[in-house]
């Protein structure tokens, strides 16, 4: 991966637009763990790039599976059918 340019720590999902219930942020980043993850899960380059982007203006975080990304995205107005 390193080889095409990916690089280390990057979290896992971008939406590069503001969140429907959040317009004030610029985008989101989340970090995929497993379900029964623990936040010493989380790898320091990891923890780096979430903390540039919250830096940035990014609504930034860590969902422990998938249905917690999914209520977390849908806390911020994605997938809910209404902009």
């Amino acid at each position: 991966m390193r080889a095409q340019g990916v690089e280390r720590g990057v979290p896992d999902l971008l939406i590069i637009d503001p969140p429907p219930h959040r317009p004030h942020f610029v985008g989101v980043a989340l970090e995929l763990k497993r379900v029964n993850g623990r936040p010493s899960d989380l790898r320091p380059e990891q923890r780096e790039w979430l903390e540039r982007f919250d830096a940035r203006g990014w609504a930034a975080a860590v969902a422990y599976g998938a249905d917690a990304a999914i209520e977390w995205l849908r806390s911020m107005g994605f997938g809910s059918g209404r902009g």
